[in-house]
């Protein structure tokens, strides 16, 4: 349903689907994340690393190999040479350019075993370089499809709503808001109230509290062009008959039911006032009422009413009961009309009109205890026959204050709501003696409880869980120091000599004498140190059995939050609800739940009962 504008912002709230209040959903709370991982460099060909190493490995041998193998070919050719001097008197150049090719091949070698490996570190550098410019161009296109998918999660999160509703079971379940405040009360009546009036149709709504909370409703259902029916009793009681349309039979249970409602006086009272009744019906007739009934009990105790009864019903009625009969039953008489008194002008001024879409009856603080409470039973009366019989259009039933009215009457109410398709709301407003006997017939949502008795009973209401908690801390420090000084001397001489002569003729003899001389000495000092240090952390945790919410967070409650225990199949959720009204004009507010929507757990709960910013947090307060 769409409403148009007006000057009233909470005409928002009549738009169709049930809505307790509404859930925080934090917009950016887990965002999706980016799931491509980034770009790894490519290395380098492990053969061609392999490779560079073996050729670094035999660089040196190579080189060495080169070296002396020039140096010796050079020796030799220069060698050859002198002896060819010797032997033919003269020098040969060929034999000093074969000397000086050996030494230049030799050199030549050990160039060609370093140019090797600076070629394969050059073509290494070449490929690094190429990986490199690969990956660079891979990791700037991977951060830009990164940027893109970031850019189109805060855009959906623009496009998400902050607050969703928190919505009851589907289906005609009860539900049993216990605890608050009148200003809580009202703030759930006016946004549970205009969801269940723009959803279910018409609505009746008893306010046994007195205080007005169903004001605010009643403005918003007059701004939406619906029809409000007003009835404070009984200030109003008679423009009101709770007793219209019964059978005498009816009417005579109905009131027996209503005098013995809180099961006091006994059995035999009870039945000896359904017969007394009965027997005066009997002689009013089919068309008996309050005001007749009360005549009759006037005329039995010899205060007779010529102007409501005719002559023949009082004549009935006095053969009914003789003067020795009409004595005995005096007190009884009395006692009846003791009771039905207070209700006297029920229904005089009672005019026919069309059924309200909204219909409050208030219960004032006017009259005394003992009509209010008898008021309240025919209240009850009057809803279960409504109800049962289908007498009017009505998709929903609150019933303010529902303390006081026995939980039998309540669970009968209940199954009849449930099974014509009529949504019951009870408000409790502590959790005690009616409330503890009817709480788990429906859906619950628990409000502040000041009392820590009915906090503890709501906590053991919710239930508890399993979890593991810290329950040991270990930690241990510990080093060692070590530091070793080790010296090493040592000398070592080595001495010889050789010496060769030969004589021949006059062309052949020489002399040659050699000598070496060697001496070595070495020494070396050894420094050791060696500094160690752990450090360990250590924590147990035990399985425990607590509370999933604690009654002190139940105690700390916002005025215009509730706990809403939400039944789903064979597992129950907990839900932290905001109900205040004024939510509906903040933006990113949705009017129907969201499959995704957070839920919140125990932690959440206690967190919010503390909470003292209400665009922050589901703990808002009523601006």
């Amino acid at each position: 349903m769409t409403v148009a504008p007006h000057d009233i912002p909470f005409v928002l709230l009549a738009t169709t689907g049930e809505r307790l209040g509404w859930i925080y959903a934090d917009r950016d709370h887990a965002p999706q994340p980016f799931g491509e991982p980034g770009p790894e460099p490519t290395p380098v060909s492990p053969g061609l690393q392999e490779f560079l190493r073996r050729a670094v490995r035999s660089k040196a041998r190579w080189r060495r190999s080169s070296i002396r193998i020039g140096i010796a070919l050079g020796f030799a050719c220069f060698g050859y040479g002198i002896w060819r001097i010797h032997l033919d008197g003269g020098f040969n150049p060929l034999f000093g350019t074969l000397a000086k090719i050996s030494f230049c091949g030799g050199l030549g070698g050990a160039i060609l075993t370093t140019i090797g490996p600076w070629l394969i570190r050059r073509a290494i550098t070449v490929t690094e370089a190429g990986h490199a410019a690969r990956h660079r161009a891979a990791v700037a296109q991977w951060e830009a499809r990164r940027d893109d998918h970031e850019e189109q999660q805060r855009i959906a999160a623009g496009g998400r709503h902050e607050w969703v509703a928190a919505a009851p079971s589907p289906g005609h379940r009860r539900v049993d808001i216990i605890g608050g405040t009148m200003f809580g009360w009202e703030a759930v009546v006016t946004v549970y109230g205009a969801s269940l009036l723009a959803t279910r149709g018409a609505m009746t709504l008893v306010d046994f509290t007195g205080d007005g909370v169903c004001a605010e409703l009643m403005r918003l259902a007059t701004a939406t062009e619906r029809s409000v029916r007003r009835l404070h009793l009984p200030a109003d009681l008679a423009e009101f008959d709770l007793l219209a349309g019964l059978s005498p039979g009816e009417l005579v249970d109905c009131l027996v039911e209503a005098m013995h409602g809180d099961g006091r006086g006994g059995r035999a009272d009870r039945s000896e006032d359904w017969l007394l009744l009965t027997e005066i019906c009997e002689v009013l007739g089919e068309r008996p009422s309050l005001a007749r009934l009360l005549a009759a009990l006037r005329t039995l105790t010899d205060r007779r009413s010529q102007d409501v009864l005719s002559s023949d019903e009082i004549e009935r009625l006095l053969d009914q009961h003789p003067d020795e009969n009409r004595r005995q039953l005096y007190p009884q008489l009395r006692r009846i009309e003791a009771f039905l008194h207070p209700l006297a002008a029920m229904g005089s001024a009672a005019q026919a009109v069309e059924p309200a879409s909204l219909t409050c009856l208030i219960t004032g603080s006017d009259g005394g205890d003992a009509q209010n409470d008898l008021l309240r039973d025919l209240i009850l009366h009057w809803l279960t026959r409504l109800v049962r019989r289908r007498l009017r259009p009505m998709g929903s039933l609150v019933v303010l204050g529902a303390d006081e009215v026995d939980h039998r009457a309540i669970e009968k109410l209940s199954t009849l709501c449930e099974r014509n398709g009529v949504r019951l709301v009870l408000f409790f407003a502590h959790l005690r003696a009616e409330a503890l006997h009817t709480i788990g017939g429906g859906e619950v949502a628990l409000m502040r409880l000041g009392n820590h008795h009915e906090a503890s009973q709501a906590a053991d209401y919710i239930g508890k869980g399993h979890k593991f908690v810290l329950s040991q801390l270990t930690r241990t420090l510990g080093g060692s120091d070590t530091h070793t000084l080790s010296d090493t001397s040592g000398q070592s001489s080595t001495d010889g000599g050789s010496g060769t002569m030969s004589f021949g003729n006059r062309r052949t003899r020489g002399r040659a004498y050699g000598k070496t001389w060697n001496l070595t000495r070495n020494w070396s000092q050894t420094v050791a140190t060696a500094r160690g240090q752990n450090w360990s952390d250590a924590s147990s945790v035990q399985r425990t059995y607590e509370y999933t919410v604690e009654p002190r967070a139940l105690q700390d409650l916002p005025e215009y939050a509730m706990v809403h225990v939400r039944s789903e199949g064979r597992e129950t959720t907990i839900q932290a609800v905001e109900v205040d009204p004024a939510i509906v004009m903040l933006p990113h507010v949705s009017m129907y739940p969201r499959p995704d929507a957070a839920v919140r757990t125990k932690q959440q709960v206690t967190e919010g009962a503390h909470s003292a910013e209400p665009s922050r947090g589901p703990w808002g307060g009523r601006s």
